[in-house]
């Protein structure tokens, strides 16, 4: 992916001019390619993290296709595209290493950076090929002009990738799920396109050179198009998961007035039978008698009727839709499984600053844990508080925990106390919340009660 391949290879320079010019095309070439996998993954640019990258990859795989391009005796066709794909490899694994994805993933995300990056220096490296700008420009000034444009052709790309947020448009393509390796395959190959693209410049005529520019333009169109169709497809898949929440919120409704109705009936006929008692004893005197009744009157209301009023209110505070279904979903599953919920709205909730999907995911990760780890508890509870304060929404899930928590490695990826295959949950949850800067997640374990807590603006 680098101009100097074809350039190089017409020119009788140095070896140590050769090498310096390398050198430069690898400081820009993967500084931009940085650039794009922040486009990717919507995570604001962090230029400690970028330096990381262009260290761990540019410097291992720009030196082997130096060796392969420069120095090998193998067909510079060949050779470009061995080092095209070592690239990708080098790119996955510091992807995997500085942005914690899965191989799979991050190899998708090479090769749709590579892509970008194979169109934008194909059109520079086109312009720059001019047969007058070539004899008019000395080496030094040549490829000074080539890197600063290049160098500008790179910043402004990624600019419009963050304006058109081409990160919303790849959020499905990454998803975990198991079509990954079909989806990365699907990459390489747009990629491999682009590559013989960028390949095939070398055989046209400076005449040809707009209807090449054009063909890479669309070839960048065509990719964004793929990416609004699988946009579109999850848009779809998205109303119809609308439409079954909202299908299985009614039901849960339904479910739960049909047993506060049952309970109603059941108290009415236990209230009948108390007042008889509390009658006679209120013939003979006994008012320490009565008081007892009354006192055990107001718990068996609570325990039976009160908790499913105070949930009910609890639940009618949660306007979005979305959310509602979930938590209800996480009550159904909790009263199953026997364990208590203490469950807190204090006021309505219309939105925040997040998107309603991803907060789901992160809202059924900390319960499906705090869920888990309640089941194993003597007296199993969880409480789940969503409070508005100050300008902000904060999420707190708390459960019973009897064990020591590691809380400086809960985050890792495939960390878990409950065996092999786990612990996928809170490395997850961390990664969403990366695409969220002003997104605050506080972890705590104090007497015996494991804490999580998210706040997010309003």
């Amino acid at each position: 992916m680098s101009f100097l391949w074809e350039k190089g290879s017409s020119m009788d320079e140095t070896f140590l001019l050769m090498l310096k010019i390398h050198i430069v095309d690898v400081l820009v070439s993967y500084s931009i390619f940085g650039l794009y996998i922040f486009d990717i993954t919507g995570e604001r640019l962090q230029f400690q993290k970028l330096g990381k990258f262009v260290l761990f990859s540019g410097l291992s795989s720009g030196s082997i296709g130096f060796v392969l391009v420069g120095m090998s005796e193998l067909d510079t066709t060949v050779a470009y595209f061995l080092s095209s794909d070592i690239t990708l490899v080098f790119s996955a694994a510091a992807i995997t290493f500085l942005w914690h994805y899965d191989a799979w993933r991050a190899f998708t995300i090479s090769c749709i950076a590579g892509i970008i990056q194979v169109c934008c220096v194909a059109i520079v490296a086109s312009l720059m090929s001019n047969t007058v700008l070539q004899d008019a420009l000395d080496i030094f000034l040549y490829y000074s002009c080539y890197f600063g444009i290049y160098l500008a052709a790179g910043v402004a790309a990624s600019r419009i990738l963050q304006n058109i947020h081409f990160s919303r448009l790849l959020h499905f393509y990454l998803e975990e799920g198991k079509q990954v390796r079909l989806k990365a395959v699907g990459a390489f190959l747009l990629e491999l396109m682009a590559e013989i693209f960028f390949v095939l410049r070398r055989q046209l005529h400076e005449e040809t050179t707009i209807t090449y520019n054009a063909g890479m333009v669309m070839l960048m169109v065509l990719l964004v198009m793929l990416l609004l169709h699988l946009s579109g497809k999850e848009e779809s898949r998205r109303k119809i998961q609308y439409q079954e929440s909202m299908i299985l919120q009614q039901q849960i409704y339904v479910e739960h007035l049909e047993q506060m109705q049952k309970e109603m009936r059941i108290f009415r006929h236990d209230y009948k039978n108390t007042l008889t008692g509390m009658y006679l004893y209120a013939k003979e005197g006994d008012a320490e008698k009565i008081q007892e009744i009354l006192e055990k009157l107001e718990i068996d209301f609570d325990q039976k009727i009160g908790e499913k009023i105070h949930a009910a209110t609890q639940i009618g505070n949660i306007h979005m839709p979305e959310m509602k279904s979930l938590v209800l979903s996480k009550l159904t599953k909790m009263k199953k499984t026997e364990i208590a919920c203490r469950l807190e709205v204090l006021y309505p909730i219309d939105g925040f600053a997040m998107d309603v999907w991803d907060y789901n995911r992160c809202l059924g990760i900390l319960l499906d844990n705090a869920i888990e780890a309640a089941a194993v508890q003597p007296e199993p509870y969880v409480e789940l508080q969503l409070v508005y304060e100050g300008g902000y929404f904060t999420t707190r899930v708390a459960n019973p925990w009897n064990q020591e928590a590691d809380l400086a490695h809960m985050w890792d990826e495939g960390y878990s106390t409950k065996g092999v295959q786990r612990g996928m949950g809170l490395s997850n949850y961390k990664r969403i919340l990366e695409h969220y800067p002003q997104a605050v997640s506080v972890t705590s374990c104090e007497n015996q009660v494991f804490v999580q807590e998210l706040t997010v603006p309003v």
